[in-house]
């Protein structure tokens, strides 16, 4: 199977799910996958076992591998970098009921799902997840690898570290300062964090 402009999904449990029907919805189901297990859910569906296989033939990839610890948010930026530094490209993938403002800024490997708002002036970086619900107000900054948890809401002028994971329904209020790797429980409110 020839990869160069084929759609792969790198990773396909739970997580995968939301992202595929996100790009479902505009024609463009995945012509693969990479796992290490068959996916029941991905029928007729070309499966890969080895990244660096797919990777060197530089497909157009989306990170289905989710993470909620900072080594496993870690663990996958650090295969979404190892897929761009072979040319393969990660465009953002927004679920088509999620708003983005025009003046926001999405990296690489981005991923909006259902419901989601990001604000104007906002920069979302590398491998950002900004899952279901979740709101990003104007002039945020999320750090690399980061993963803004369902129903979570990161208000005006908010710094979220890189590979942090912010909790569902927690809520992280203007102008916070959340340091790389931190873990901010469901449901909690922070002003700072230094974890």
């Amino acid at each position: 199977m020839d990869l160069l402009n084929q759609w792969i999904l790198v990773g396909a449990g739970g997580h995968a799910k939301a992202i595929v029907e996100g790009i479902q919805a505009e024609g463009r189901p995945p012509s693969g996958y990479v796992d290490r297990h068959e996916c029941s859910w991905l029928k007729g569906v070309t499966r890969f076992t080895d990244d660096a296989t797919v990777a060197e033939k530089s497909p157009t990839i989306a990170m289905g591998l989710g993470g909620q610890t900072p080594k496993q948010l870690q663990h996958r930026l650090k295969l979404l970098q190892f897929y761009l530094e072979r040319e393969a490209s990660a465009p953002p993938i927004i679920h088509p009921t999620a708003i983005v403002s025009a003046s926001a800024n999405l990296s690489s490997g981005t991923i909006v799902l259902a419901g989601a708002i990001i604000q104007p002036g906002t920069h979302i970086g590398t491998g950002v997840i900004v899952n279901t619900a979740a709101i990003v107000e104007h002039d945020c900054r999320v750090g690399p690898g980061s993963h803004i948890g369902p129903g979570a809401v990161v208000l005006g002028g908010a710094l979220i570290g890189d590979c942090s994971m912010i909790g569902a329904k927690s809520v992280i209020l203007s102008g916070a300062k959340i340091a790389s790797g931190a873990i901010i429980k469901a449901g909690d409110i922070y002003r700072n964090s230094t974890q």
